[in-house]
């Protein structure tokens, strides 16, 4: 029981941050780059329409998937993560011994020209299943991998997913001239942007 306790808290308190960065990021992306927004603007008219976002009809927008991924690629909520090893293991040579703490630059992964072409563009055509079928699977690990991927990562996708739909049938992202392009990162804990973002909200018609 105090094990499903403490798993509900930290869904709670460490799902907050995450899933905040991730919307916000996503919205400065989607800002940014304003044919990718009226693309998924298009999918979530002809999908949902008027409807209000649910379990069932969020799985049914591919594009907004696309979306979520290729931002969460550019911006993940941690730079890094870090794994202790078990025993010790050899890798191309290299010997690890039991007990070392090994850490993965998850933003450099998600940047490094060996997996992704143009790395620092926003383009959710990446995540196509033919171009997923085509990379690493690990050149791709916003919530980690394997067992020990994050804990709360269905529930973070599902948040997500419910307010951009939601903000989306009623308002665009316009930049300003406020806004910050490119964005100033701080790297200090989660990824989040140094100074904010700063965005408009267009009423659509």
């Amino acid at each position: 029981m105090d094990e499903v306790l403490g798993h509900a808290i930290l869904f709670m308190l460490v799902g907050y941050d995450t899933t905040s960065n991730a919307l916000t990021f996503t919205a400065y992306n989607l800002a940014t780059n304003p044919e990718c927004q009226e693309k998924l603007i298009d999918e979530i008219d002809t999908v949902l329409g008027k409807e209000c976002p649910n379990y069932d009809n969020v799985q049914k927008l591919d594009y907004l998937e696309r979306v979520f991924c290729e931002s969460l690629r550019l911006y993940p909520s941690a730079a890094r993560t870090n794994r202790l090893a078990e025993n010790d293991i050899v890798i191309e040579g290299y010997t690890i011994p039991k007990g070392t703490d090994i850490s993965f630059p998850i933003y450099s992964i998600h940047r490094d020209p060996r997996f992704w072409e143009n790395p620092t563009k926003f383009d959710p055509e990446r995540f196509t299943p033919e171009n997923k079928a085509k990379r690493h699977p690990y050149a791709f690990l916003p919530f980690g991998h394997g067992p020990r991927n994050c804990i709360g990562m269905r529930l973070a996708q599902v948040e997500m997913k419910f307010a951009m739909v939601y903000i989306l049938q009623h308002f665009r992202f316009k930049t300003c001239s406020e806004t910050e392009i490119p964005l100033k990162i701080s790297k200090a804990g989660l990824l989040k942007p140094e100074n904010g973002v700063k965005l408009l909200l267009e009423p659509r018609t």
